[in-house]
C-alpha cells in the first residue's frame, strides 16, 4: 500500500484533572510503577499506543490550556492517510 504525506489528525480534549508534565510519557507505558501512580491497570493507553505505532502513527498528550495541566488534557493521534486508487 502506498502512503501519502497527508496525515489524519484526531484530538480528544477533556476537562479532567489533567496530567503533570513528568507523567505524560509514563501513561503510555506498562509497568508496576504506573499502576501505583494512577491506581489503574495501566493497559488502555499503552495498548492504544502499540496499535497506533504498528500503523506508523503517533500519539501524545498535551495540556488543554498550554502551561496549565490542571485545566484538562488534549490527546493527539496522527495516522498516515490512506491513498485511494
Amino acid at each position: 500500500m502506498l502512503r501519502s504525506q497527508i496525515y489524519l489528525k484526531i484530538e480528544f480534549i477533556d476537562n479532567g484533572l489533567g496530567i503533570p508534565d513528568e507523567q505524560k510519557k509514563l501513561i503510555f507505558q506498562i509497568d508496576e510503577q504506573n499502576k501505583n501512580i494512577f491506581s489503574r491497570l495501566g493497559l488502555g493507553l499503552s495498548l492504544v499506543k502499540k496499535i497506533i505505532t504498528t500503523f506508523d502513527g503517533s500519539i501524545w498528550v498535551e495540556d488543554k490550556v498550554k502551561g496549565d495541566y490542571r485545566k484538562g488534557s488534549n490527546f493527539i493521534i496522527l495516522l498516515h492517510k490512506a491513498v485511494s486508487k
